[in-house]
């Protein structure tokens, strides 16, 4: 009965990644096909930007670093006054490290345990960025934002994972314009990190939450 269950949140959680991406792809073409051709002379295609995020929890104790890099795929749609949606393209390089309890053996055999394990990993993955500007009054704006990543790692993460994570992130954003297409923003994000395979030890995963920079048109 457990493999049974075991195997059913899997393969529910699963489903769920992959059904939000397949949606955002969709909304993408949607979008895509119903917004006009050219860009505001006063908007930027693309941005970077540097993120720390910090453990939410002790047995997680795992601090990741991010930079992305992402670049528009859809031009500004009007929703209501000052609220425009925009869709990114993104890439991602993470590095995380810290530590991670898990639980190891069985309650049969006697021998359940909590282990400590050290554990870092470089990752690299593609994902998609839905920005929804909520205010905007002279130079500043404010967003809400909200994206997905799939990303792959050069070993195994966290430890008793897999070689590859899905990492969401969601959260606020203030922006301010210092030149025609240049901006610098800050944002604070809640992130959560897994593979999807179930709840279970070979899914090992984790929360975070942390600052972001942001540095639109730079580069």
């Amino acid at each position: 009965m457990n493999i049974i269950y075991r195997k059913a949140m899997a393969f529910v959680i699963l489903s769920n990644q992959w059904v939000v991406i397949i949606l955002s792809l969709f909304s993408f073409a949607i979008v895509n096909v119903s917004v006009a051709s050219e860009m505001p002379l006063s908007s930027s295609t693309k941005f970077i930007t540097i993120e720390y995020l910090a453990p939410t929890k002790n047995d997680r104790d795992i601090n990741t670093t991010n930079i992305d890099i992402n670049y528009l795929i859809t031009n500004s749609v009007s929703l209501a006054d000052k609220v425009n949606l925009k869709i990114y393209f993104g890439l991602i390089a993470t590095y995380a490290t810290g530590s991670i309890t898990q639980l190891e053996g069985s309650i049969e055999e006697g021998d359940l345990r909590e282990v400590n394990f050290d554990n870092s990993a470089f990752g690299l993955g593609p994902g998609l960025l839905v920005s929804f500007q909520l205010w905007s009054s002279n130079r500043f704006s404010f967003y809400l934002n909200g994206r997905g990543n799939f990303i792959v790692y050069n070993k195994k993460f966290p430890a008793g994972g897999d070689y590859y994570n899905f990492m969401w992130r969601a959260g606020p954003a203030f922006e301010y314009q210092v030149g025609h297409s240049n901006a610098i923003g800050v944002g604070y994000n809640w992130a959560h990190i897994s593979n999807g395979q179930g709840v279970d030890q070979k899914n090992p995963s984790y929360g975070a939450k942390g600052i972001m920079l942001k540095f639109t048109g730079f580069f």
